[in-house]
This record gives structure tokens, sequence and C-alpha cells, in this order.
């Protein structure tokens, strides 16, 4: 049985702007501010200093949406009934007398988000101002604690060591010792497989590879064999998905609108690939491959888009295993000057976190402490 530590309470706040305490005539606003300072002083004087002292630690005004008047209040699980009584007994925020009414009750801020969210959705909907898609998803992401990005751009990296990076990571992340992070880099020319062994899909004998300068690696990701290489964005994200609420499915959609929407940005009208088609297409050409892995939750591997690869290097595979497809790249496909790959790179990752719905992203310039702690397999 897991034990929560919090308790989260989705409270409605009915505003009487008729009955202005001090007859200024303007209804309050209801804020994050306010509405604490309105609770923490309920308790203050329902309950003595002791009282207060006692829910002040986990106490905290988590989500307020002015307009349909919802908010989340979060409080330990030992004080919650305290400061539930406490709102209870609230007369006024500001100038404005005011009522709380319990609508939900969790012990995780999802739930209650997500009750919010049906919440206003109806509310609106019975005012006759059904919200869009877009401002659904901008609601979730103010009720939800900020989450951050951490993207490392480390450049041209040998397969093996980004390979060694990933497993750290992985494992940090389980530990919950790092944020969600991203890795921004580019391989030397390299193939692929993922665990399903697919050999028969590398069209040149294994022992002729050195020859054309690329090398081969086995994984543990999904997907077919493909190709790795200079002049390619791949984005290896190691995140937690029950922290973002994704699933697997998801998740790999996700990474798809993300290179769907960067894509855009050059007036390439990209899509989701269809049934049993991952990755994502121009057309009947593929633009950019995906292949993942989830462990206990956290992600790596990630996806590979293709902005000016040297494109024979795909005609020696079957790329993720599609015989009567094309591959292609951005430089084919956009009539747009294209700017610095790194340049191309940051835009990509910023479409990501967008997609993902990160507040913030803070790039780590110069990882190579991390990486040299890797050993090297060159």
């Amino acid at each position: 049985m897991v034990g929560f530590k919090n308790r989260f309470m989705l409270m409605e706040v009915y505003l009487d702007p008729d009955k202005d305490l001090l007859g200024e005539g303007t209804p309050v606003i209801l804020t994050k501010l306010n509405l604490s300072e309105a609770i923490k002083d309920s308790i203050l004087v329902n309950f003595g200093e002791c009282g207060l002292a006692s829910c002040l630690g986990s106490f905290h005004v988590a989500y307020v949406n002015p307009v349909t008047k919802l908010c989340i209040v979060r409080s330990s699980r030992d004080e919650h009934r305290r400061v539930w009584s406490a709102m209870t007994l609230v007369r006024s925020v500001g100038n404005c007398p005011v009522v709380f009414n319990l609508l939900d009750i969790s012990g995780c801020i999802r739930a209650c988000r997500d009750a919010a969210l049906k919440c206003e959705t109806d509310k609106f909907n019975q005012s006759g101002k059904g919200l869009s898609e877009e401002e659904i998803r901008e609601m979730n992401r103010k009720m939800r604690t900020p989450r951050t990005l951490e993207v490392w751009k480390l450049g041209t990296v040998n397969y093996l060591k980004s390979l060694k990076l990933q497993d750290k990571l992985v494992s940090e992340r389980k530990a919950n010792r790092i944020p969600d992070t991203l890795l921004s880099l580019q391989h030397p020319p390299t193939y692929t497989l993922g665990k399903r062994r697919t050999d028969h899909n590398l069209l040149i004998p294994e022992a002729e590879l050195k020859s054309i300068g690329a090398e081969l690696h086995y994984t543990q990701r999904g997907g077919d064999i493909t190709f790795h290489g200079p002049h390619q964005a791949i984005l290896y994200p190691i995140l937690s998905l029950r922290s973002i609420g994704f699933g697997a499915r998801s998740y790999v959609e996700a990474l798809e609108r993300s290179m769907i929407e960067f894509s855009s940005l050059y007036g390439v009208k990209a899509r989701a690939g269809n049934k049993c088609e991952t990755g994502v297409w121009v057309g009947d050409r593929k633009i950019g491959a995906i292949g993942v892995r989830i462990s206990s939750g956290i992600t790596c591997h990630g996806l590979a888009f293709n902005i000016d690869p040297d494109m024979k290097y795909f005609e020696h595979i079957v790329p993720c295993g599609i015989a009567d497809k094309e591959v292609t790249s951005l430089r084919r496909e956009t009539d747009a000057q294209l700017p610095s790959e790194e340049v191309i790179h940051e835009q990509l990752v910023t479409c990501l976190a967008k997609v993902f719905s990160y507040d913030d992203v803070v790039v780590k310039e110069d990882p190579s402490a991390i990486l040299n702690t890797l050993e090297d397999d060159d």
C-alpha cells in the first residue's frame, strides 16, 4: 500500500461582489497570494499559532483560476483536515465575502488536476464557450508543478559512449537524482539494430562496413535497423513518463509531433507514419526515425531527424525494415535557406520542449566532464 504524504484539495470559491466589505465596489481577483493569506489567517484565528505552525510545512496554493474560481490547495496528510476546516471558515478574500466549497480531494496532484480540468471544461461548455484543445493544454500546464528540461549539447559522440552515458543517466533519473534530461548530438557513421535483431535488413556484409567508414551496433531499443551519421539531429530524451503523465504510445506520438512541428518551420508538411510505420514522413519518404527503450518508466534512445546526411549510407540497409519507401532529408524537402546545424538542433529541442510542455529549458554548453568519465571505446 502506498502512503501519500500530501493531500490535494480542489476548492471552488464563491464570491459575492455585491457585498463588498469596504464599499469599494470592485470584485476581488483571486490569486495564489490573496488566497494563501486568507487561508493562513483563518488557520491562525481558529487553531492558533501552534496550529498554523504545524500546517505551514507543506501548505501551498498550487493553482488558481480567477475565471472559474477554482483552486488547488496542498496540505500534509496529517494536517489536511485542519486546513480544510480553516478554508470553510474563511469569510472574505480581500474586500469580498467568499465561501469555499470542496469539490475533490486526492493523494496526488495529477488526479486533482484532472478533476479540476474536467470541472473547468464543464463550466466553459455550460456557458457556451467551449475550450479548444490548445486552451485545455494551457490550463493543464498551469495546474501542474513547473517542469524543467536539462539539455546537454554534446556535438559528435561515439555511439558506444552515448550508450554508456544513457545507461548512467537512466540510473540517475530512476533514483530521482537528476531532472528530465535531453541529449542533443550526432554520431559518426553508424548502423544500429533494435532488439528484434533483423540482420537481414543489413544489405552489406558486416566485414565490409569498415571500408565505407561505418560501424554496426546492436541495441535494446525498439524498431528495426537505422543509420546514424553526420548532418542528422539526434535527440535522446531521458524522461520519467510517470512525471509527465505519458504512456508508451503517447510518448512516441509526442516525439513524432516534435519533428512534425519542427518540419513546419521550413514549410515541410510532414506527418506521422501509417499503421506499423513509426517515425515522420513527407509523403512516402521518411525524414525522421524513432526507436525508444523504456525501463521502469524512464526513457532512453529517441529520435533521429535527417538534416542533410549522406544518403548513400541508406542504400546499404532496408531503413526501419520498410523496403518500398524512400528516405529523405530537410535539405531535399525545402527551398528555404537552412541555418547552421547548431541552430537546427536548438530549434528541434525547442519544438520537443513545447510538445512535452516543459516550462523551462536549461542548456549545458560544456558537459565534457561527464563524457570524460566514460571509457572511450573508440
